[in-house]
């Protein structure tokens, strides 16, 4: 198994394409957190920096990046099936739960590694900006230290759910396509029309874990602990039947 995880991962480490989605995941997280800086406190705006909720929007959109995230995912399975090399992976690793696995591994190793530099990257751009506000935080603390965390695993476990989706989609463009389109259309579309259905769905319970804070989402995100449950129970669910789905489809 651990062979395998390195495989992956030297795939990965080999491929331009990897490199491109992970500074694109990066600059992404600090643009997000600027802006969530700049906009703080204004008119119909997130909450002041003065307060907690404030410095945990700030913290929160640091991992805005896990739609990269789950592009990541996506192409670890779902470019074995463009490529046509599938048939021999799997003719080297015959047992195909293994191999899905191993990518279902190497793709929350991945994107816990990229959360882990974007929290690094928010605090740098953060704590010195409110320092010159004379906001001081405390890297422990719930508004931060939990924050940087939850998004830290939000992250990785949206990065199972790629593998779980490209598993489900070989065909990596449509895979790809569907993905953003949830993201960027049918959530947006659920959380502005049916507030109480969109905490439920992978992007709610994402920014309950996240500890994404606003006016007009605060009061129908679920507990941090709840997103946390919610969260890991759709990975778990994409993860589980992907795998399933593979060990059972043909693939030449």
């Amino acid at each position: 198994m651990k062979n395998l995880i390195r495989a992956e991962l030297l795939k990965l480490r080999t491929t331009r394409l990897f490199y491109g989605l992970a500074a694109a995941a990066l600059a992404f997280a600090a643009i997000n957190v600027i802006s969530a800086m700049s906009t703080a406190g204004k008119s119909g705006g997130a909450p002041a920096l003065s307060t907690g909720e404030g410095v945990r929007n700030v913290m929160s959109a640091g991992s805005s990046g896990t739609i990269i995230v789950l592009i990541i995912g996506i192409l670890i399975m779902a470019a074995e099936f463009r490529h046509s090399t599938v048939t021999s992976t799997f003719l080297v690793s015959p047992k195909r739960g293994r191999v899905v696995s191993a990518k279902i591994v190497a793709s929350v190793l991945v994107g816990a590694g990229i959360a882990i530099v974007a929290a690094a990257l928010t605090l740098a751009i953060s704590v010195p900006w409110l320092a010159s506000k004379h906001i001081h935080v405390h890297i422990l603390s719930h508004n931060v230290g939990v924050v940087l965390l939850g998004g830290i695993a939000a992250m990785a476990i949206y990065g199972a759910v790629g593998v779980g989706l490209g598993s489900l989609i070989r065909n990596q463009t449509a895979a790809v396509f569907v993905a953003l389109a949830w993201v960027l259309v049918v959530e947006s579309l659920l959380v502005g029309f049916v507030p109480e259905v969109g905490k439920w769905i992978p992007g709610g319970a994402a920014a309950a874990l996240t500890g994404a804070a606003n006016r007009a989402a605060s009061n129908v995100l679920l507990p941090m602990w709840a997103g946390a449950l919610l969260l890991v129970g759709y990975g778990v669910l994409f993860a589980v039947g992907g795998t399933r789905f593979t060990m059972r489809r043909d693939v030449s």
